[in-house]
């Protein structure tokens, strides 16, 4: 008789506990989405400017302690010199991605594992793109003077996301 229900009590009790720990929401992504530091006048594929390389180095500075465990950069120099100080002290390699594959840029992020921080440097005209995609959130796109916004990007699960915008570095 205790033997069946000691069975009955282990048939029982982990269900409650089964329960709560599928109705608990998985961690979210956090993805930071700058525009590329200072750039210099060269064309077509311009480096950093001393301003830039400065930024560069804010930036790492600002989120050396977010356990940031990846870095996306579009395929030109001044992108992956942006995230370069951050990818260099975490000991990663940044993930290069083509600037027009945005899609791409976007499902990589989405698979990152629950509780992950990943920081994408991109372009003016693609930053807002990026966090629209990624969260549902419409912000305005940078300017050409813009080097200095930081967008925090919280990606949940079951797609839903928020934005937030901050500045960072120098003006």
């Amino acid at each position: 008789m205790i033997r069946h229900l000691l069975a009955a009590l282990t048939l029982v009790l982990p269900a409650p506990l089964t329960r709560a720990a599928a109705q608990a929401p998985a961690a979210p992504v956090t993805v930071f989405v700058v525009r590329h530091a200072e750039k210099g006048p060269e064309n077509p594929d311009p480096s950093l400017t001393p301003e830039g390389r400065k930024r560069a180095e804010a930036l790492a500075r600002v989120l050396g302690d977010s356990k940031i465990s990846a870095t996306f950069a579009s395929e030109f120099k001044r992108t992956q010199e942006t995230v370069a100080p951050l990818a260099a002290a975490g000991g990663f390699t940044t993930v290069v991605i083509p600037a027009t594959a945005m899609d791409s840029l976007v499902r990589r992020i989405r698979a990152l594992p629950p509780g992950s921080r990943a920081v994408v440097a991109s372009h003016s005209n693609l930053v807002h793109v990026i966090v629209e995609k990624l969260s549902g959130v419409r912000l305005p796109p940078l300017t050409e003077a813009d080097y200095d916004r930081l967008m925090v990007v919280t990606v949940w699960g079951d797609g839903r996301g928020e934005a937030v915008v901050l500045k960072y570095g120098e003006k």
